[in-house]
């Protein structure tokens, strides 16, 4: 990997006033010595490492931030590696928050993560190598840009990673929608024309074992439509049901779909279909 020194007490001045730090790790233990210190100071972390013997020496390139990063998980996961640790006010105009919304693998969980190519790790060790040589450069505005396009330079590159991922799985992907569309349809009691439970992304990616964001992107590349799209659908059909098929009353039918008010069920219904649940049971009449 990437040879660059490890000096803590640097580290924690640095922490103190500068926006991103670059550093390598020969273990475990190392890395969990200083990756949590940058998490506890709300920085985000790209860490690109070689998995241990378990997960036979493979290249991986993961992304934390204090909203995500599961000790359990990772504990025996790398052997060595390198992190590009940088807070959200990196530089002057960049935005991270709206780097999280076009690039959602950044929203990944580690079981969700993908193992490097040979070709990719050569790639990504390039950027990497590049991104160590600059953070050693006296700090400038020509610095901060330089790193910046590198950032986006490696993002991008992490998106084209999973967009192939997603081509060369799709059969996998397809099943997971499938199970997807099948937990949705469980959550409905047919005989009693209600809900046990109001469907949620949450709620479905927990039963599914995968991040919301996941469910999110595999439906969408499988049926062109995000998998809150279907489960807004889902509930608006039933909506639609109770409206034609029996005399309850609005607040009645949000009731019995597990809405804990009734203008959260009036506000989707009119979200999807342009009117409300009453002018759509008089148009049927």
């Amino acid at each position: 990997m990437i040879n660059t020194g490890n000096n803590n007490e640097f580290q924690n001045a640095f922490s103190a006033s500068f926006s991103y730090y670059f550093d390598n790790f020969g273990n475990e233990e190392q890395f969990f010595d200083s990756a949590k210190r940058w998490i506890d100071d709300k920085y985000f972390l790209i860490v690109f490492g070689c998995s241990n013997k378990d997960h036979r020496g493979q290249h991986i390139l993961l992304f934390f931030s204090n909203q995500y990063f599961p000790v359990q998980e990772i504990r025996g996961y790398f052997k060595e590696g390198a992190y590009f640790a940088f807070r959200s006010d990196l530089f002057t105009g960049y935005s991270l928050r709206n780097k999280l919304k076009e690039f959602g693998f950044l929203e990944y969980s580690i079981q969700e993560s993908m193992i490097l190519s040979n070709n990719d790790y050569r790639l990504i060790k390039n950027i990497f190598e590049l991104i160590d040589l600059e953070t050693k450069m006296p700090m400038s505005e020509t610095q901060s840009k330089i790193l910046i396009s590198y950032l986006d330079l490696l993002l991008q590159h992490m998106q084209r990673f999973y967009q192939q991922l997603m081509e060369d799985k799709l059969n996998e992907f397809r099943a997971l929608q499938k199970d997807f569309m099948s937990e949705l349809h469980t959550l409905f009691d047919s005989k009693r024309k209600c809900l046990f439970l109001l469907p949620s992304l949450t709620l479905l990616s927990r039963k599914l074992n995968c991040t919301t964001r996941f469910l999110n992107d595999v439906s969408l590349k499988t049926s062109k439509n995000t998998a809150q799209y279907h489960i807004d659908n889902f509930i608006v059909k039933i909506a639609k049901e109770l409206l034609a098929e029996t005399d309850l009353s609005v607040a009645e039918i949000a009731k019995k779909m597990q809405f804990d008010q009734p203008q959260s069920l009036t506000r989707l219904f009119k979200k999807k279909t342009r009117i409300s649940p009453l002018d759509y049971r008089i148009s049927i009449i």
